[in-house]
């Protein structure tokens, strides 16, 4: 372990030297400017919460070594409360002047985020790089609480003296946080004795060079972010043009797997998506769907539920680009996965119009702290955000395409009882007023691009060995079963009225 601490050690002082904190420390940096920075580190510094309490923690401590990676975690899951605090004593509210969607749009579309999207996808899969070894998931962890340490003890030097100027102490980037981050984990000393062997040696400094290289893209990425719209003093902005052609007619979507012949060694697995499809359909928030009486219009049924759907929906892109698509495929079944996952990635544009044609940003007033907070704290929210942790585990844990075709199949497969219920609602909505409803109304394909060479390549026709259709099988039930409890909790919000939606 000390090859590790010494290879750590060498990458805070690699890190220091990186042109963000000269910018930072610069005289001619007027404060706070440097700290402004915090829209660049949200999807980061928010989604830290969810690394702790669903990757690095075990479930079930086995040893001293997995308690003591568990008690760090509790701990630090706790800083993106402290972030928001400071994003509001900051004015960033009043600076970016944010709506709802807005704030979705940076998270989640925004060109100048995909990078800390991209990383972010890399974070909720580390288990499945770690193997859940301790002594590899130390490697990790260790040169994360290193890294960000220097960062910090950089960004409290500028909270001090905005403190000094205005009264105000910034809890997440002054000396409060800084405290927080020793450099070190808790647990340390629990594993510097540990031995690693040879292949386990070369794979925990594999893994955590590969954690110093996204920390110094993600700083690559804020130093960008500083230039463009901080020295400019043009907060970024989703842009005037529609985001949407809808004048183009769209393709239709590839779906593999719904049609053609089943292999007999597939067919359990059809006859599984089946019975769990069927029982999807008859889960009570589609009867409330249906049947939910004269009081509460269409339009008033969709604004009840939708805001909760926002973390999956605008999440799945990042799924499927970085988590399920092939950055090189080299047969047709990798191709394929590829060609399917890049038309379900624009589909969350088409939602976050819909969120504009259904007033949200009006209806639910809320601001970009209160989106954030909302997407990452809110304790249903909670639910969307464990569910997309399993399935990014299950597609980067699974190489073999046969295996992620079933998951995007099931994926895709749990949503059609659902759109077929929104599209009902939202063919009634613009019948009787001037909205249009692409997401809701199932029109993904306006956003489709053009593919120079369409596929429409089926995969259940191919024999499946009995270790693929187990996990497979374990793929299908995921799914469904975090339908299931996003359903429930989708029904719990509309009845509750948890949005306040007359």
């Amino acid at each position: 372990m000390e090859n590790v601490l010494k290879l750590v050690a060498k990458r805070q002082e690699d890190l220091d030297r990186h042109p963000l904190f000269e910018w930072m420390n610069s005289a001619e940096t007027p404060v706070p400017d440097p700290l402004l920075i915090m829209p660049a580190m949200a999807t980061f510094s928010m989604g830290f919460r969810d690394v702790n309490k669903w990757v690095f923690r075990y479930p079930k401590a086995a040893n001293d070594l997995e308690r003591g990676i568990n008690i760090h975690s509790f701990e630090d899951q706790t800083h993106s409360r402290l972030f928001l605090e400071d994003w509001k004593l900051l004015g960033l509210n009043e600076k970016l002047d944010w709506k709802a969607s807005d704030t979705l749009w940076w998270l989640f579309l925004s060109e100048a985020n995909e990078v800390a999207r991209g990383h972010g996808v890399y974070f909720l899969s580390m288990a499945i790089a770690d193997t859940k070894d301790p002594l590899l998931r130390f490697a990790q962890s260790e040169m994360m609480e290193a890294l960000g340490s220097v960062f910090f003890k950089h960004a409290s030097k500028i909270a001090i003296g905005f403190t000094e100027r205005t009264g105000i102490e910034l809890p997440y980037m002054g000396p409060f946080h800084l405290a927080l981050e020793s450099g070190h984990m808790d647990c340390e000393d629990l594993f510097v004795e540990q031995k690693l062997d040879g292949e386990r040696l070369a794979q925990a400094l594999k893994l955590a060079d590969t954690i110093y290289e996204i920390f110094s893209d993600q700083l690559d990425m804020w130093m960008i972010y500083a230039e463009k719209y901080i020295s400019t003093g043009n907060p970024p902005r989703p842009g005037l043009r529609p985001m949407i052609n809808r004048a183009a007619a769209g393709l239709p979507g590839l779906r593999p797997g719904t049609g053609g012949v089943v292999h007999a060694s597939q067919e359990p697995l059809q006859k599984l998506l089946t019975e769990r499809r069927k029982r999807s359909e008859a889960h009570p928030f589609y009867s409330w769907l249906e049947n939910r009486g004269d009081r509460i219009t269409a339009l008033q049924a969709l604004r009840r539920f939708i805001p909760m759907w926002a973390m999956d929906v605008m999440g799945y892109r990042d799924l499927n680009r970085y988590a399920i698509r092939y950055p090189a495929p080299s047969s047709d079944l990798h191709r394929t996965v590829n060609a399917w996952v890049d038309d379900l990635s624009t589909h969350n544009t088409l939602f976050l119009d819909d969120w504009k044609q259904l007033g949200l940003d009006e209806i639910l007033g809320w601001n970009s702290s209160d989106t954030l907070e909302f997407c990452y704290l809110d304790p249903q929210t909670d639910v969307h955000r464990r569910n997309i942790v399993r399935f990014t585990e299950l597609a980067a844990g699974n190489e073999d395409p046969l295996s992620r075709l079933w998951l995007m199949h099931a994926l895709e497969t749990s949503g059609e009882p659902f759109f077929r219920h929104t599209k009902a609602l939202a063919d009634e909505v613009e019948a009787n007023t001037d909205l249009r409803l692409d997401y809701l109304g199932d029109r993904h394909e306006i956003a489709h691009q053009p593919s120079v060479s369409p596929l429409a390549l089926e995969f259940k026709d191919r024999p499946m060995d009995a270790a693929g259709r187990e996990i497979a099988a374990e793929m299908i039930e995921t799914v469904f079963d975090a339908a299931d409890e996003q359903l429930e909790i989708s029904l719990d919000v509309a009845l509750s009225n948890k949005f306040g939606i007359r």
